[in-house]
């Protein structure tokens, strides 16, 4: 017969025993949890398993909290340290190393699964590019970066700049990867870096507002030569070429493709002890007509900023093809050496920049052949001036078939080309036909 109370004996009992259960297991697991932070870690032991893991050097540790949530922690406020031999520099940052739950209890040695690295900012120096790969490559441990700003230099000159990053490293048995998510110039920014184990680089950037985007593969041989290719889209404008790293960088089989210029490329660039590029460049189709008008709003306005690079881009770039020539910048002095233009190449022209912004102007000198309908060659030569900012053009010295004309009738030319061809336009220079109408009208 079944016995009631009996039955509300046990199942008060049950209840009672769960109850104990669920205390005793709370109990042991608030102890476990709690117990490092009983105990003071070895700051010895912090700094060499962050050497030995991450390949951190961290100068002085003041203090460690432990924290239990969100997950059992160790953390070092107003950090300063350095990754690498100095490639990276991170300063007053705070520190969170994520500890291993099964290791807790041995508080003498840290055992963790990742770093935590949140605010401050992180330098980056571009000439150690290689050994900034090593150590992402070599990292034992994932590294998280949160909320830094990343300053890219070279030589203490800042680059460029990535804010509110977000940025994992990471490496598994088959690859080591990079992955940072930021802001740069206000807009949103993507950098992917994939390293397999056979020295294979995949790199990956896009700025998706900026309609940017571009790849790069390269791989290292045992005799340290790198090699790869680099594509690059800018607004479907299209930029690719492969290349090869000992000293300096060869490029070949390069191609730049945009609304304005097709072009074949190739060359050889090099970063020390000072950036120096050497092109020969052949382009299929350059509308300068388009084109120039951009490079005056660039380079001959109020806009100081873009001048920077001009200095920067030293070097000898040959134009082959539909039009030859050479420019050479040196150290912000641009010199365009004996081009000759046109259908039958019969425009020769050299041309020196002198200065740039408002006050900037373009020092030339122009020689035309041409046969009239008797088939007599004709020869006019201008000496002059282009003026960008205001799209005007100056003839300092007019000479017709060798003989020098007369000042009156040098600026009467001058206001011609002015009135009928230039119209405030200086790209209207680059309408041959409209240019050869005017040279023959002038016989």
């Amino acid at each position: 017969m079944f016995n009631n109370k009996k039955f509300n004996f046990f199942v008060k009992v049950k209840k009672k025993v769960k109850f104990i259960l669920y205390l005793t297991s709370l109990f042991i697991f608030i102890t476990y949890f709690s117990l490092p932070k009983l105990f003071n870690y070895s700051l010895q032991s912090i700094k060499e398993n962050l050497k030995i893991n991450n390949n951190i050097s961290i100068n002085s540790i003041t203090k460690v909290d432990y924290r239990i949530f969100p997950s059992p922690r160790l953390r070092i406020s107003n950090s300063d340290f350095t990754i690498g031999k100095n490639n990276i520099e991170v300063n007053d940052s705070e520190v969170e190393i994520i500890l291993n739950i099964r290791h807790l209890s041995k508080f003498k040695d840290i055992n963790y699964k990742k770093l935590l690295i949140k605010k401050g900012s992180v330098k980056i120096d571009l000439n150690n590019i290689n050994q900034v790969l090593n150590i992402i490559i070599n990292n034992n441990k994932k590294l998280i970066f949160k909320k830094n700003n990343i300053i890219f230099f070279i030589k203490d000159q800042t680059l460029f700049e990535i804010n509110e990053t977000l940025i994992k490293i990471n490496r598994n048995k088959k690859e080591s990867f990079l992955i940072v998510n930021g802001n740069f110039l206000n807009n949103k920014v993507l950098i992917k870096l994939n390293n397999s184990s056979k020295n294979k680089n995949n790199l990956t950037l896009k700025i998706p507002k900026l309609d940017i985007a571009t790849r790069i593969f390269f791989e290292r041989n045992d005799s340290g030569k790198v090699s790869g290719f680099f594509n690059l889209e800018v607004f479907n404008n299209f930029l690719k070429f492969n290349f090869i790293k000992k000293n300096n960088i060869k490029l070949t089989g390069g191609f730049i493709r945009s609304k304005l210029v097709n072009s074949s490329l190739e060359g050889e660039v090099a970063f020390k002890p000072n950036f120096y590029s050497k092109l020969d460049i052949s382009p299929s189709k350059l509308n300068m007509k388009k084109l120039f008008p951009i490079i005056q709003k660039i380079y001959f306005s109020d806009n100081n900023s873009n001048l920077i690079l001009i200095k920067k881009i030293n070097g000898i770039f040959n134009f082959k093809s539909k039009l030859e020539g050479k420019i050479t910048n040196k150290n912000g002095e641009i010199l365009l050496e004996d081009f000759k233009v046109g259908k039958n190449k019969s425009y020769y022209f050299n041309a020196r920049i002198i200065g740039f912004g408002k006050k900037g102007k373009i020092q030339f000198n122009l020689i035309k052949n041409f046969k009239n309908k008797k088939n007599i060659s004709k020869k006019i030569e201008v000496i002059g001036f282009l003026i960008p900012s205001s799209s005007r053009i100056i003839f300092e010295n007019f000479f017709l078939n060798g003989k020098k004309v007369s000042s009156e009738e040098s600026a009467k030319y001058q206001n011609r080309i002015e009135d009928e061809l230039i119209q405030n336009s200086l790209g209207n220079i680059f309408n041959e036909s409209k240019m050869d109408k005017y040279f023959k009208n002038l016989f």
